[in-house]
């Protein structure tokens, strides 16, 4: 099957170093199974029998990657391995890209609105640094997700954050600014606001161009994220 270049984006310029890619599927890519995600691997230029695929639980577990192959109950993956390719699916929740610009470590997370509260964002950062990974040197890109706009949320969830990041609904409802929650934790976690990239796209707000769970509820698609060496 024959990927077309407009059913994803390529984010691969973002980053450091020329060998380096990334990419996040739309809403028009061809996902069904988690074979496809050979196909953006294989558009990327990387190597599709390299993928890592985990079962993601909306938790806090990060991984450390040296092989391909599935996981269980992982939500954050990391690897400085040219023979991994790093994968999540999400369908709100914000797809994070990191990676380092001196060395070969990279990781992807899916930070929901449960595993931020948890601090899923702040254990991935941890977790580079304990591979030598020098903070003020780490790229981290925030993908297409819900954004404030969109994300309203009950009382239960709202306790979960800082007012800092919440604007007032009608009744007992809020807004969520999850990616300026994500932004804060990295900032506070040593990552430079110059070293931070958010893509700035609602995913609920674009029915044209992305999948949405809020939106869509069961009847949403998901949609991919990849990174890895070529």
């Amino acid at each position: 099957m024959t990927v077309l270049s407009d059913s994803f984006l390529d984010l691969s310029s973002y980053f450091a170093q020329e060998n380096f890619r990334a990419g996040f599927s739309l809403g028009s890519f061809p996902y069904k199974t988690p074979e496809d995600r050979k196909q953006l691997a294989e558009a990327l230029g990387l190597n599709s029998s390299n993928l890592v695929v985990p079962k993601q639980v909306h938790g806090n577990q990060v991984q450390f990657c040296t092989t391909p192959g599935k996981l269980s109950d992982t939500d954050a993956l990391i690897s400085k391995s040219a023979d991994v390719v790093l994968s999540i699916q999400v369908a709100d929740c914000i797809p994070l890209f990191v990676q380092d610009k001196n060395s070969k470590i990279f990781g992807l997370v899916h930070a929901g609105w449960r595993g931020t509260a948890k601090g899923i964002v702040l254990k991935t950062i941890n977790e580079f640094k304990k591979h030598n990974a020098e903070q003020e040197e780490i790229i981290v890109l925030i993908g297409p997700s819900i954004k404030q706009c969109c994300f309203q949320i009950g009382p239960g969830v709202a306790e979960e954050f800082s007012d800092d990041f919440l604007i007032q609904g009608s009744g007992d409802r809020s807004f969520l600014d999850l990616q300026g929650m994500v932004k804060n934790q990295l900032v506070n976690s040593g990552i430079k606001s110059a070293n931070i990239i958010d893509l700035d796209e609602c995913t609920c707000c674009q029915p044209d161009k992305y999948d949405s769970y809020r939106r869509d509820s069961k009847n949403a698609g998901r949609m991919i994220a990849v990174c890895g060496w070529v």
